[in-house]
């Protein structure tokens, strides 16, 4: 049976937020810990996840959100003989990389990490999806991201950034997805451009 791991971002994705609603519906569930949800700093926070992977004897998928998809991409990034299980890898509304330095959030004088994430390749199948008008990354940029680690991100519409406050709570499309084992073909595009989850039962 394949074990899901959630890596929430920063705040930790509280009771009602869908990767918490998700976590709550999976059988074989379970979330990286980090030691402070306010304070990014990256080395720490795939360290965290880096543990939590080991610890885990089943095949693996991945369900990231926000800072925790730059952390699940830097840890298979800095430790590839983790990637051998895992089997997907699912971004939602990452954050960007810009905000971010080795120090937590980027101030004007620090190095971010932009350079360092375009240069990723990735190494697991993965799907992305990204908003329309989501305040940790431009759609642009999202799309610029997307093109560096050569995938096609689905484009969930203007639901900002995938969180409570934009109203997930429950997401039952990206539970399905996971429950389907249909591959990522099954992602389609509609006229408009946009991309939605279409499941074959």
């Amino acid at each position: 049976m394949i074990h899901t791991l959630i890596v929430p971002g920063v705040g930790g994705s509280e009771h009602d937020h869908w990767q918490s609603w998700l976590q709550r519906g999976l059988m074989q569930c379970s979330r990286v810990q980090q030691q402070n949800w306010n304070h990014p700093v990256l080395s720490s926070w795939v360290a965290q996840f880096v543990k939590s992977v080991q610890q885990i004897e089943d095949d693996i998928e991945i369900v990231a959100h926000s800072f925790g998809c730059l952390t699940s991409l830097a840890a298979l990034d800095q430790h590839p003989e983790l990637c051998r299980k895992i089997k997907k890898l699912v971004l939602v509304a990452p954050a960007n990389p810009a905000r971010f330095s080795e120090n937590g959030f980027a101030r004007d004088s620090q190095t971010d990490y932009s350079a360092y994430f375009h240069q990723l390749k990735l190494l697991v199948p993965t799907i992305m999806l990204i908003s329309e008008n989501d305040p940790w990354l431009s759609f642009e940029d999202a799309h610029a991201f997307a093109k560096s680690w050569k995938i096609q991100p689905v484009n969930l519409g203007a639901v900002g950034h995938v969180n409570v406050a934009s109203g997930f709570g429950p997401f039952p499309e990206i539970k399905q997805y996971l429950n389907s084992e249909m591959p990522m073909q099954h992602i389609s595009n509609t006229d408009e451009g946009k991309y939605f989850f279409k499941f074959a039962f």
